[in-house]
């Protein structure tokens, strides 16, 4: 009987975590990428850089010059890590990272703080976990460094996870 849908080989060099499986791979300029059920892997310094799904703030497609887009979040006022990885066609890829990146969303809400700006919090939980991770997204123009406005941003996080907690 035929095979109709084969499943991806591991990325040499690549090892799983208990319980995690591979849900696709594509070949980049750099090496492979993968998707795991916890993780996107991407190529890094002849290894790979693991990120989990709740770490991860976007994922888009650039079009212009084929390359998937990935944002890490990053701590409140600090600036997100960037990866740029040229793909080629890799549709199926990408519908598996989308479908990642949004299970792992719980719950995302924009609280205005100041003149119409506000900022994104999002509650994301890891594959397999209970408890969320919480990130804080800054419109522009929010000046961190005043501390009513921290307040304010302090206030927002507590109304959106009183929400679900």
């Amino acid at each position: 009987m035929p095979q109709l849908f084969r499943r991806p080989a591991l990325p040499a060099g690549l090892t799983l975590g208990p319980g995690e499986r591979l849900l696709a791979r594509a070949e980049s300029e750099a090496g492979p990428i993968a998707a795991t059920t916890r993780h996107l892997v991407l190529p890094a310094d002849g290894g790979f850089h693991a990120i989990g799904w709740e770490k991860v703030e976007r994922a888009t497609w650039s079009r212009d010059d084929d390359q998937l887009v990935v944002v890490e979040t990053a701590p409140l006022g600090a600036e997100p890590r960037r990866h740029r990885v040229g793909l080629g066609e890799a549709t199926r890829f990408l519908d598996v990272v989308r479908e990642q990146v949004q299970a792992s969303v719980v719950i995302s809400r924009h609280v205005p703080i100041v003149d119409g700006r506000g900022v994104r919090v999002s509650g994301r939980r890891p594959p397999g976990q209970r408890n969320l991770s919480w990130v804080v997204a800054v419109d522009p123009g929010i000046d961190l460094d005043d501390m009513a406005v921290r307040a304010r941003i302090e206030s927002a996080l507590a109304q959106v996870r009183a929400e679900v907690e």
